[in-house]
């Protein structure tokens, strides 16, 4: 969420941020109508909650004074229905504004902007069989029962495979746990509330899949549900960074994506990740940031894939991220880069909503900046299942990631 002084002081500054992402700059006069009309309203009750309470104080009320009590009651509750509408209106437009972009980050339409900062890795294999092939005929996939009786985009992963993408999952927990991160496996499920205070609800809000009965959605990744855990705390200066790894599994509808990667496991409704999370001071999430990048980058280069380090620019960065980086893994069968994780700066964006602030050392509380990344998803099982494969369509897995 923005800071309502700087966008009632500077909306100048948010209508540039909204132009680079390619929003509509009419988003902030919109917001400012709203809270211009709710503070309006406010003017008008305050001065009648006062008058209210100087009444009150005085005694054993006269009938003259219960009849100006009544008056004032009677404007007082008009006024507040108009008030709690107004509020919610500008609530609703306030938590529509996404991110201030980065001044850092390229600007451009859509992807045009992101720009390639490195290529890692020597492509071993510039063609080859796509990994549902492969992992089919191993008995490692069976994509069509999972599509009888669950729907399309589910997978049953099997045998090796299935063991071995525990084995990737593990390494990437032990090595976050190893560079200082706790380990956390968070509930699956949680209130809208939860996705609305880590900034993807209005936003994304036809990607989730929900349970009915209880109203609870099922998160698209730990990170929503592990910002939960910092939810109205204040932290010490000297305890920040705090780092956190969450494994979860996460479900997604990928709306918007039809008719995109429908075969094999690369977009799947229901997935696992490694995901990490950090708290810490605005002077440090700069350099934070690129260590979250160097944990996503050391995990690839353990497992010897080729990839390309990307800087998102402004029309492609999701709502939450003033800055984000994506790693993209090489995929032969596809003859191109894929994403296999990204690592977003967040800012103050999800804290301001969250309330989690840490006490600074000259003894001012401060909104903290909150950080995410992919350690390991299933796509880089494929990846590696694609850069490993023979000519005879076997798979040359590593030795203790085979039963």
């Amino acid at each position: 969420m923005i800071d309502r002084d700087l966008l009632r002081q500077h909306p100048e500054i948010v209508k540039e941020s909204l132009t680079k992402r390619g929003e509509d700059p009419k988003l902030i006069v919109k917001y400012l109508e709203l809270d211009t009309k709710w503070r309006s309203l406010m003017a008008d009750v305050e001065p009648l909650r006062a008058k209210k309470n100087t009444l009150s104080r005085g005694g054993k009320p006269t009938p003259a004074v219960l009849k100006q009590a009544k008056e004032i009651n009677k404007k007082i509750s008009i006024i507040e229905e108009d008030l709690k509408k107004a509020e919610s209106l500008a609530k609703s437009a306030l938590l529509s504004l996404p991110n201030l972009v980065s001044d850092d980050v390229p600007v451009g339409e859509g992807e045009s902007a992101n720009k390639v900062v490195e290529t890692v890795g020597k492509i071993r294999l510039a063609e080859g069989r796509p990994h549902h092939e492969l992992m089919t005929k191993a008995g490692w996939l069976d994509l069509k029962t999972a599509a009888d009786w669950s729907g399309s985009r589910y997978r049953y992963l099997k045998g090796n495979a299935a063991w071995a993408h525990l084995q990737i999952m593990g390494e990437a927990l032990r090595m976050a746990v190893s560079h200082g991160f706790t380990p956390v496996i968070p509930p699956v499920m949680t209130k809208a509330e939860t996705l609305e205070k880590a900034g993807y609800l209005p936003f994304l809000k036809d990607d989730f899949f929900k349970v009915e009965r209880d109203e609870l959605l099922l998160p698209g990744t730990s990170e929503q549900t592990l910002l939960a855990l910092f939810a109205n705390k204040t932290f010490r200066e000297e305890e920040l960074p705090i780092r956190l790894v969450a494994f979860s599994t996460c479900f997604r509808r990928e709306v918007g994506s039809y008719g995109k990667d429908v075969e094999g496991m690369f977009r799947q409704h229901q997935f696992d990740k490694v995901e990490m999370v950090s708290v810490t001071t605005p002077e440090q999430s700069a350099e934070e940031h690129e260590f979250l990048v160097s944990m996503e980058e050391s995990f690839v280069k353990k497992l010897g894939l080729p990839y390309q380090k990307i800087l998102i620019g402004s029309g492609d960065l999701g709502p939450t991220a003033a800055k984000k980086y994506d790693i993209e893994a090489w995929f032969p069968s596809q003859k191109r880069y894929r994403e296999t994780h990204s690592a977003s700066n967040c800012t103050d964006f999800q804290s301001r909503r969250f309330s989690i602030k840490y006490r600074a050392q000259d003894g001012k509380e401060k909104l903290a900046h909150t950080l995410n990344g992919t350690l390991a998803t299933e796509r880089l099982l494929i990846s590696y299942i694609e850069n490993n494969q023979r000519p005879d369509g076997t798979v040359n897995l590593p030795r203790h990631w085979r039963i």
